[in-house]
């Protein structure tokens, strides 16, 4: 097993086209309907050639009621069917938050899941926080209705209030 932490900027066409393997098995598929941001960075765990599971960063100033908090989206948590089971997303999610720490000092990481993934993540340290966000899209701002889910990384409390990410979910 290999990871790696990209910028996605740096990503090759072979790293892409491998990417767009593991995408079919996470959120971006299932919200069909959905724009989303493009990721900062990517996390990728490899089996010789193969990429097995991938993560998604996207770094984001966003409010939360009257206060504007500094976040590492966390987007795109997804590995091949024929791969899962063998703890490669739990690795690749600890390499990301590290690196929400070191080197992005974020406020916090940030991120949406399906009601049955929710107890997955709050063993990772995670904790939900909302029942919906507001996101933006090409014809406006709009609600997203998944639980929101935030690992504190250099703040400790979250703030009240409503959660805006200020631009597309990732």
């Amino acid at each position: 097993m290999r990871i790696e932490i990209k910028s996605a900027s740096e990503l090759s066409t072979f790293e892409k086209a491998r990417q767009d393997c593991v995408v079919t098995s996470s959120l971006y598929a299932f919200l069909t309907g959905t724009k989303w941001a493009s990721a900062d960075w990517t996390v990728m765990v490899w089996e010789d050639e193969d990429l097995v599971t991938n993560v998604h960063i996207v770094e984001r100033a966003a409010r939360v009621g009257d206060q504007v908090v500094h976040l590492g989206g966390i987007g795109n948590v997804a590995t091949k069917v024929e791969w899962r089971k063998r703890g490669y997303a739990r690795q690749a999610l600890k390499e990301a938050q590290d690196f929400l720490l070191e080197p992005l000092k974020v406020d916090f990481g940030l991120m949406i899941a399906t009601e049955p993934m929710v107890p997955r993540y709050e063993k990772l340290g995670w904790k939900a926080v909302a029942k919906s966000m507001w996101i933006g899209q090409p014809d406006g701002r709009t609600k997203l209705n998944f639980p929101v889910l935030v690992l504190p990384v250099c703040m400790q409390e979250w703030p009240e209030g409503e959660i805006d990410i200020c631009g597309l979910p990732w």
